[in-house]
């Protein structure tokens, strides 16, 4: 019973060092600026509700504890079988009790390198700054080294990755080639599709900014997280629970026990992947670009908008959320571009429909196509569906069936390719060569 919950906790917690950088130490800041405010708490509602920190770094230097470029908090609710997860961008910039106004992202460094003035040392201090600066009370945590990403990601034998929003930058062209000779990069594009992807791969895919930004990579971090939970499930990974934990947190710094982990077990049985809700800081509206008085780029912080979000990631579901079935949805490739029935799947899953890929004749469609079984008015997801899909009122169809399987079917157009990216992500021009094959 216990399944489900373990390996999303465990996907969480080894994923971490994915959008971690080169070990750097913060250059300090010698500008004074007022102290905010602290944040209220936000309102859990119930003691049933856990907060994890997640965290991961690149540092393999004893001797210096590095940045915290990876972080996310999971919110369980227990008592309604929910769970949340929200990325805290790194160049957040915050208020860090005894340090002044720094990036969140250093919080864990002060509190490593000052352990005669922070009691509780880096996690301490981070955990502090988060209840100063979002308002919310930290319960675990957990800090992996950069090397644990890639085990976990090569043992469970590679990943599945959907890419909606076609990626392209620079990459190493082969892993054990030196990084300082620029002979040894090439530029790598990855089109909307499906890719198999190894540790380098997926490290590669997270990390990527050139055509987006470290708020998408949070959202692309979460995707990978979602897929080595997949991959995870999928194995036998929990026939020994307890060696299996020993083994995977052996590069892991954490409070969890396994008893912890176990205590998630009663919620696990009805839990399915559309269940989760995931949330990023959003640009000119959680967070704005700005610089700070020494001159750093940062995310300034809109606070009203921040505790709002917040809020939402911990927020209890009432009664009729709690029993409210997700959207069924079966979706069928009418288009002829290979894997991309995937992708829209994986988009819906994030809105929080149930999605299967059925494989059955269809006419060629250029255009994604919807057929509503439901013949809903009030609270349809029709309009959610429409807009993530990219589908004008032309492509609706609406056929009310009471014995309906589906509540709706969606049949994937050929030119679904160009219009899947919904995200604010700059879409390269595609260079053949440079592409790599859906399913590589």
């Amino acid at each position: 019973m216990y399944r489900t919950i373990t390996l999303l906790l465990l996907s969480l917690i080894f994923i971490m060092p994915v959008l971690a950088q080169e070990d750097a130490t913060p250059v300090p800041e010698v500008v004074d600026e007022p102290t905010p405010d602290p944040m209220p708490l936000v309102d859990e509602g119930t003691d049933d509700i856990v907060n994890i920190l997640l965290m991961g770094s690149a540092t393999n230097n004893p001797e210096n504890p590095g940045l915290s470029d990876s972080m996310l908090i999971v919110s369980v609710n227990r008592t309604a079988g929910a769970v949340s997860v929200v990325s805290i961008p790194r160049d957040l910039y915050v208020y860090v009790p005894e340090f002044n106004m720094r990036k969140i992202n250093t919080a864990y460094f002060y509190g490593e390198m000052n352990p005669d003035t922070v009691e509780e040392g880096g996690f301490g201090l981070l955990i502090e700054t988060i209840r100063y600066n979002l308002g919310l009370n930290i319960d675990f945590y957990a800090r992996v080294d950069f090397n644990g990403f890639a085990d976990v990601i090569d043992a469970v034998g590679g990943i599945n990755i959907t890419v909606d929003c076609t990626i392209q930058d620079w990459k190493l062209i082969s892993p054990e080639l030196d990084k300082q000779n620029a002979d040894n990069w090439e530029m790598f594009t990855l089109e909307a599709g499906r890719y198999h992807m190894d540790s380098e791969t997926a490290l590669w895919y997270v990390r990527s900014r050139r055509t987006s930004s470290d708020l998408d990579r949070g959202r692309r971090q979460q995707d990978v997280l979602r897929a080595v939970w997949r991959q995870l499930r999928s194995g036998d990974w929990l026939q020994n629970l307890s060696s299996t934990w020993d083994t995977l947190t052996e590069s892991v710094t954490t409070n969890l026990s396994l008893t912890d982990i176990l205590g998630f077990a009663p919620m696990a049985l009805n839990l399915e992947t559309s269940d989760i809700e995931y949330y990023t800081f959003r640009q000119r509206h959680e967070v704005s670009n700005a610089y700070s008085p020494a001159g750093q780029a940062i995310l300034k912080m809109n606070r009203e908008a921040v505790a709002e979000l917040m809020q939402n990631v911990v927020r209890p579901p009432t009664g009729s959320q709690i029993t409210q079935n997700h959207p069924t949805v079966a979706i069928v490739n009418a288009g002829g571009i290979e894997d991309m029935e995937y992708v829209a799947a994986d988009r819906l899953e994030l809105e929080g429909f149930r999605t299967i890929v059925i494989d059955e004749p269809s006419q060629f469609r250029q255009f994604n196509h919807i057929v509503d079984y439901t013949g809903a008015t009030k609270g349809s997801r029709l309009p959610l569906l429409q807009d993530v899909l990219r589908v004008t009122d032309d492509g609706i169809e609406i056929t009310p069936d009471p014995n309906r399987e589906y509540d709706f079917k969606v049949y994937v157009g050929s030119q679904y390719q160009f219009w899947s990216c919904t995200r604010d992500v700059i879409q390269p021009t595609p260079t053949p060569e440079l592409t790599a094959e859906p399913g590589s």
